[in-house]
């Protein structure tokens, strides 16, 4: 019954601890006096709190996200951070507050976040807590997002339950095979001790090492410690005869007596109260004598009264045996029979128990591709969807419906709490809404968003063009083309078609209105420089404004009507970073603006 109330308490707790651990992910609260040092970003706390097996883990976290960054020379502001995993011993689970929008952050509108770690753990040990981010910022199109770790250790410690008794304390004494079990003796000092440990081990110490259990099933604990030796007692000694007698004229014996030892007189009884009586004499001592291995000496003596006096009848010297019983003695001119009591040894004695428990056995998935979902056919107290090594928020049950490609796996446990992880399950989803997105400037195409892909191939009318494999494209020759983006899991995506025709030589430079600009990608391996025509038109002066994908200003001009055609100096193209740039050109309340992309050198 008792082994029934204990699976039933572990059921109940594993079942609620593992509930609430749903219940309160998301709630998180954000410490907004948190502010990293020499930094601008960082995550608080920067280690995480010890937990321990078996108990209800919950801990907030909050990161501070930075605004923009210098790298290369320059200067380049995050639009977006999305948490995308965080790997976590089994057990436990994470919640951002910001789940409503997946857990994207733009730091433009706040600079904080937080996620809630919580759950039961299962399995202690020393882990590394990874916090994994993807970060995009301005400079993305280009060269690609930026990814993010944090790195907290986390101890999760042994099951620091006990049982306890008058004779001993067991720590961790319930759990999944295998188990170790610490002992504490609670009665220190004693004489000697004796256990078992019920695993076939045995220990004569007062403080026995830990204990190894590893095979499912009920161990029995025998504890005994002795305390004091048992102490024997001289109870009675009886006279069986002795060497006097009583006669006619006299009557019968007056008999009195001496019992000693080295230390003095143990009982006696004088001539006065001599006893009347023939043998055998039992005499009963009021102080029963402790014995230790010392002699005691029996003298008996006869009153035979006036005129005779006393009659010795006999003494004897013996030495008491230590154990309980009757023994006999003869010699002196006595015969005696003698009893030993035993006061036994004081003894605590103690019993208790040791549940290990066994695995549930691992689940079986199956992915219904048509459908779209991972199930399983096993049922448990709880479960937890993984995606790589990242438990999916509130992914509990039977069947999962994945949103993104990856491995996937189930963590099932049963009502002891102990666990089994299935096989790894593959999915690959490839979004038929997604279609990557181009920009030209008439003779080069580029793809935006190409940060998120690393395999690329631009395909012309006539199939694919190689070595056509950047996000920049440069026509050599007029025709339609697009490119085919495909992602880790081999997923492509084709973009619309564009007409693109190759750069025109100088003299052939086409129009914008009354403006020309070529080349048009620029080189730093080009032998023109990047040459401005205004024709056909009166102006007093014109402003000319080159600014980076970004808005910052790079080159400006106030440039007088003679002196165009104007020229950009070959070293201030080859000073300039590869990439997108917009050249306003300003004259007479007119605006006119022209996409350059530099390329190569």
């Amino acid at each position: 019954m008792f082994s029934y109330f204990l699976v039933m308490r572990r059921f109940l707790f594993v079942f609620l601890c593992l509930i609430s651990s749903f219940v309160i992910l998301g709630q998180c609260s954000i410490d907004y006096t948190y502010f990293p040092s020499s930094a601008n970003y960082g995550l608080d706390p920067d280690s995480l709190p010890d937990g321990y097996v078996g108990q209800f883990y919950d801990e907030d976290m909050t990161f501070f996200l930075p605004l923009d960054t210098f790298s290369g020379g320059v200067n380049v502001t995050f639009e977006d951070f999305h948490i995308t995993s965080i790997s976590l011993p089994l057990g436990l689970t994470w919640e951002c507050n910001n789940s409503a929008n997946s857990c994207h952050y733009d730091p433009n509108v706040s600079q904080y976040g937080c996620v809630k770690l919580s759950g039961v753990a299962l399995i202690a040990g020393y882990y590394d807590v990874e916090v994994d981010l993807v970060a995009t910022h301005s400079m993305s199109p280009l060269v690609g997002t930026e990814n993010i770790s944090f790195t907290l250790p986390l101890t999760i410690l042994p099951d620091t339950s006990t049982s306890s008794n008058a004779g001993f304390a067991m720590s961790n004494p319930t759990g999944c095979t295998p188990i170790t079990v610490s002992f504490t003796n609670n009665n220190t000092g004693m004489l000697s001790y004796f256990w078992d440990f019920g695993n076939g081990n045995t220990s004569v110490l007062q403080d026995p090492v830990d204990q190894i259990y590893s095979q499912p099933g009920e161990y029995i604990v025998q504890y005994s410690a002795i305390q004091t030796n048992p102490l024997y007692f001289l109870e009675s000694i009886e006279v069986v005869s002795g060497g006097c007698t009583d006669n006619i004229l006299i009557g019968d014996v007056d008999l009195l007596y001496d019992i000693s030892t080295s230390g003095g007189i143990v009982q006696s009884v004088s001539a006065s109260n001599a006893i009347t009586q023939s043998f055998p004499l039992m005499i009963n001592l009021s102080n029963p004598l402790q014995l230790s291995g010392q002699d005691v000496i029996i003298d008996v003596w006869d009153d035979d009264g006036w005129p005779f006096g006393l009659e010795y009848c006999g003494g004897l010297t013996f030495t008491p045996q230590q154990q309980a019983g009757t023994f006999s003695e003869n010699g002196g001119g006595l015969t005696i029979n003698y009893t030993v009591m035993e006061v036994p040894a004081s003894m605590v004695s103690s019993t208790d128990t040791i549940y290990v428990y066994d695995y549930p056995l691992s689940p079986s998935l199956v992915y219904d591709t048509l459908n779209n979902i991972i199930y399983t056919s096993v049922d448990s107290i709880a479960m937890q969807w993984y995606h790589y090594n990242s438990p999916i928020p509130g992914a509990t049950d039977t069947f999962i419906e994945p949103n993104v490609s990856g491995l996937y796996s189930l963590v099932v446990v049963n009502e002891y709490g102990c666990t089994a992880i299935s096989l790894e399950v593959l999915v690959v989803i490839c979004d038929t809404l997604y279609q990557p997105q181009l920009d030209d400037n008439g003779s080069t195409a580029w793809m935006l968003d190409s940060a998120l892909y690393s395999n690329l191939q631009w395909y012309s009318s006539n199939g694919i063009v190689p070595g056509a494999n950047s996000p920049f494209f440069p026509a050599n020759q007029s025709g339609y083309y697009y490119i085919v983006a495909t992602d880790s899991f081999g997923c492509s995506y084709s973009s619309d078609v564009i007409l693109l025709s190759p750069i025109s030589s100088l003299p052939e430079m086409s129009f914008h209105g009354v403006v020309k600009v070529g080349p048009n990608p620029l080189s730093s391996d080009n032998i023109h420089p990047l040459t401005i025509y205004i024709e056909n038109t009166e102006f007093t002066e014109v402003t000319l404004s080159l600014t980076d994908l970004y808005g910052r200003q790079v080159i400006q001009r106030v440039v007088s009507p003679h002196l165009f055609p104007y020229e950009f100096s070959r070293e201030e193209i080859r000073n300039l970073s590869n990439g997108l740039y917009y050249l306003d050109i300003l004259f007479d309340g007119k605006r006119i603006r022209k996409k350059i992309v530099k390329i190569g050198g």
